[in-house]
């Protein structure tokens, strides 16, 4: 459900969502895979994720939400439309280092395959969710939200996930993105959205009260509003899905 009353029709999508494979620093490899829903996710993923999340939520310095979330209120925030998942790919493809936009993978690559029996902790490296921004005449715009574990932080993953949010939020069919609120404090998302060219739309004085770092107490600090189009992406993955079509 929206706050805006009722549910919001999501877009026509460009083709299917297919696996994407990034590389890392250290030759290793980030391969990102849509769910679709809550099921294709098992029972200890989902706890792992709901945790990983209420770690962040306890943080008090990136996300406006105070509450920790219960299995079924995480499940139904990051799964309300679509979600994807990070994971530490030992078998990534070759050539990787040189495709700055990723590599696509099979569209029947698993989950339970790229995992390979580790535990999750150890190799689901990150997680975002994308979903409309606004109702009605306005759902073409999305926003995402984006959680990496504390002690996979300093790798890269959060600026590779907004790579792959680029690829993906366009082929989801929406217009553009929207991010309301990215606190001035985050460092590390304000260096990735501007060195992905994201524009600064706006800038809310005290948007939230957050935890200080240093456990202290709490200070009101600013958010920015940024901007992406979407549009030329998704003209450029039209064309490539044809092309993929016509062979």
């Amino acid at each position: 459900m929206s706050p805006y009353s009722g549910s919001i029709a999501l877009p026509t999508r460009i083709g299917p969502l297919r696996p994407r494979s990034y590389a890392l620093p250290g030759g290793k490899a980030l391969t990102v895979l849509p769910l679709a829903n809550r099921s294709q996710a098992p029972d200890q993923l989902l706890a792992f994720l709901k945790d990983t999340f209420n770690d962040v939520v306890d943080e008090g310095r990136t996300y406006p939400q105070m509450q920790q979330l219960s299995l079924d209120e995480f499940a139904a925030y990051f799964f309300a439309a679509d979600c994807f998942l990070g994971v530490l790919d030992a078998s990534a493809p070759a050539g990787l280092d040189n495709a700055a936009d990723g590599l696509e993978r099979e569209e029947s690559l698993t989950l339970e395959r790229v995992v390979a029996g580790r535990p999750y902790p150890e190799c689901v490296l990150g997680m975002f969710y994308v979903k409309p921004n606004y109702p009605g005449r306005s759902s073409h715009l999305c926003n995402a939200g984006f959680v990496v574990p504390t002690v996979h932080r300093g790798l890269r993953i959060g600026s590779t996930l907004g790579r792959a949010y680029l690829h993906y939020g366009p082929r989801l069919g929406y217009r553009g993105s929207v991010f309301n609120l990215v606190y001035v404090s985050n460092e590390a998302s304000v260096r990735i959205w501007d060195a992905l060219g994201f524009q600064r739309a706006g800038l809310i004085p005290g948007a939230g009260r957050l935890k200080r770092k240093d456990g202290t107490g709490e200070d009101f600090v600013d958010a920015i509003v940024y901007h992406k189009d979407f549009v030329e992406l998704a003209d450029r993955q039209r064309q490539e899905e044809k092309e993929g079509d016509s062979r």
